[in-house]
């Protein structure tokens, strides 16, 4: 009896019932068409849009400021030093000269003249220091080592005329075959001269100071012969 009663309480005192019942509008939508029938001006009746995102740099542009400019200047310039060394070195490495100087009347025979023509020259001893040589071996009566410091020498001087390659180890006939290619007037009195190289050094014929003398004239008919020829 009790628990009925307080049933009949509980239900006099609910809210009553929505007498409409749900809806299936979107409220926005609704609240948007409202604002359009009292509002003069539609558009502040539409929702604001999200703004956009700030753009991010991703620093894949090109700088070009006065700074990086000088950068890149500057290395431009050192890559370009370094390849000038790098040739230069490679040239007096070769032993390999193109100056097209013709020898002045004061050159003498004996004197360090630079090369006309692309050819080999050894730099690792001048013809002065070989007829040094020779002298010091003739006064100690060694005349077989004067003659060859001798031919030395005068391969040298031709070379330094651009005449013919001056390679350590080359055979008396390459330098003939050259010579007369070159110079066919400066191969007669150059062949007599090898041939007294050879027979002393290779033949191990016996010389003297006549032979050493004789050389010292045959060499001062090559280069006269072979600078008459080169004018």
């Amino acid at each position: 009896m009790i628990t009925e009663l307080i049933t009949r309480a509980w239900l006099a005192g609910a809210p009553p019932a929505d007498p409409l019942g749900p809806v299936d509008q979107d409220p926005d939508a609704v609240r948007e068409e409202a604002c359009k029938l009292v509002s003069e001006d539609t558009s502040v009746c539409s929702a604001p849009k999200p703004p956009k995102p700030p753009k991010v740099d991703d620093g894949g542009g090109l700088d070009l400021s006065i700074v990086s400019l000088l950068l890149w200047l500057l290395l431009i310039a050192a890559v370009l030093g370094l390849v000038y060394l790098l040739l230069r070195w490679a040239a007096t490495k070769s032993g390999r000269t193109l100056n097209r100087r013709k020898p002045s009347p004061g050159d003498g025979d004996d004197g360090d003249i630079v090369e006309r023509d692309a050819v080999a020259v050894d730099r690792s001893r001048e013809p002065v220091n070989w007829r040094t040589e020779a002298e010091q071996h003739r006064l100690a009566g060694r005349y077989r080592d004067a003659l060859r410091c001798r031919y030395r020498a005068l391969v040298g001087d031709l070379a330094r005329r651009g005449l013919i390659d001056e390679i350590p180890g080359r055979t008396t006939g390459e330098e003939r075959t050259q010579l007369r290619h070159v110079t066919p007037a400066a191969s007669t009195p150059f062949n007599s001269a090898a041939d007294l190289f050879d027979g002393a050094w290779y033949g191990h014929l016996d010389v003297d100071a006549a032979d050493d003398d004789r050389f010292q004239a045959l060499e001062r008919d090559v280069l006269a012969t072979a600078t008459q020829a080169r004018r």
